[in-house]
């Protein structure tokens, strides 16, 4: 019969194991912000995806839908002026979503983007908290990357 002195030792020796085990699969949880965020901008290239101008068109802000007035607007501009985003093959978001100073119900979130040429790119999402809680899209950015997709 084990010594009360081993089985002490044997459940210490668990309860380290468990902690260790604990500490490495760790990750810090995403604010439920940013995981709104990515779901918004990650449907809205879907629906781009899938050729859906009225979905597509329902995660902009109030104020884009009102200076576009209609989805086929509005997709006009996204055509010729967003390929990237409009033809994204892979979508991978940098980091979480900044706020921007004394505004806190706008943020800006960070996408690398690689379009159906293999090409990458980065944009700048503006994002504005609507009344109801949800994010709309108030913007996006296309900057210069020197990224390659290989």
């Amino acid at each position: 019969m084990p010594a009360w002195r081993d089985i002490w030792v044997l459940v210490l020796l668990a309860v380290l194991a468990a902690g260790t085990a604990l500490l490495q699969s760790r990750q810090v949880p995403m604010a439920a912000h940013d995981a709104a965020i990515r779901r918004v901008i990650a449907d809205q290239i879907a629906a781009f995806q899938r050729n859906d101008d009225n979905a597509a068109f329902a995660h902009a802000s109030p104020d884009l839908q009102l200076q576009f007035s209609v989805a086929p607007h509005f997709m006009a501009m996204i055509k010729a002026h967003y390929r990237p985003v409009y033809r994204a093959q892979k979508v991978d978001f940098d980091g979480a979503t900044r706020a921007i100073q004394q505004q806190p119900e706008m943020r800006i979130q960070y996408v690398h983007l690689v379009d159906d040429r293999g090409t990458g790119h980065r944009a700048r999402y503006t994002m504005q908290k609507q009344p109801d809680g949800s994010w709309k899209i108030a913007g996006c950015h296309l900057l210069q990357s020197g990224l390659i997709d290989i």
